[in-house]
């Protein structure tokens, strides 16, 4: 019977080759990494139109207010601890978004959340979403300030319809 050592030396080849099959493997899993993950910038963080109402809603409330941009509902709300069905709730508020909210400048407390509603807010199951998520925020009484998208903005028109919910 032949020993380790002996083994070795006679079949060094192949040892020697599967040595460097081994390597060769590893170094392939290694390349293979990706060196980006597959995320890409979004750009703006606001469409065209919102950007407009932010300038006005910005002159609106000067430093009155702290201004967010699409703010989750779900870091606005929250759900009851003791509610027997609080995942099916809260998996109705996850995915959806507030266009700004105002907060105020000290405590970053939320006060205002404004939607702005473009032509998306008449289809149907957009409706749906919106009396959903009003009743979300009557619910919590958070006010929500729903405001029609406009060519134009003034900023006194805005103020007044936040000092309006308030």
């Amino acid at each position: 019977m032949e020993t380790v050592l002996e083994s070795l030396i006679t079949w060094w080849p192949f040892w020697l080759g599967l040595a460097i099959l081994v390597a060769l493997i590893l170094l392939m899993q290694i390349w293979a990494l990706p060196g980006n993950l597959p995320y890409l910038a979004r750009g703006q963080l606001v469409t065209k139109s919102e950007l407009k109402f932010y300038k006005s809603l910005s002159k609106a409330v000067q430093d009155d207010f702290q201004i967010f941009a699409m703010v989750r509902i779900a870091d606005l709300l929250r759900v009851e601890k003791n509610n027997k069905h609080r995942r099916k709730w809260l998996n109705k508020i996850l995915a959806k978004h507030i266009d700004f909210v105002l907060c105020d400048p000290g405590s970053l407390k939320p006060l205002v959340c404004i939607e702005l509603d473009d032509v998306s807010h008449q289809r149907p199951e957009r409706i749906e979403r919106d009396k959903f998520v009003n009743r979300a925020f009557k619910s919590a009484q958070l006010p929500l300030l729903r405001i029609p998208t406009q060519p134009e903005y003034k900023a006194r028109e805005i103020r007044q319809l936040i000092e309006s919910v308030m």
